[in-house]
């Protein structure tokens, strides 16, 4: 016999739990969903003003929350990432 709770237990938060945080740049509404990876790059390079680490930072947030339950969406968070870095001419960290 299954016993069903009506909420789901929150996970306890550790020294290396995650935090999300807010960006100065403009809110995406939407953008990251809507637009295609490439299209999502230009608007990103456009609106950070070319800034790598705050275009890099802003994907990684999204892939970080979102590579659980999303894993489709966090996959485009990552090709984002490597066409961000082939448009602004950085090779991938490794």
């Amino acid at each position: 016999m299954a016993i069903f709770r009506g909420t789901p237990a929150k996970k306890k938060k550790t020294k290396k739990s995650i935090e999300w945080n807010d960006s100065d740049a403009p809110d995406a509404k939407g953008k990251f969903k809507s637009l295609s990876p490439s299209s999502l790059a230009s608007w990103l390079i456009k609106t950070r003003k070319g800034n790598l680490s705050k275009i890099i930072s802003s994907l990684n947030q999204q892939y970080v929350f979102n590579r659980q339950k999303k894993p489709s969406y966090a996959r485009k968070m990552k090709t984002v990432m490597n066409i961000v870095r082939k448009r602004l001419g950085k090779k991938k960290d490794k």
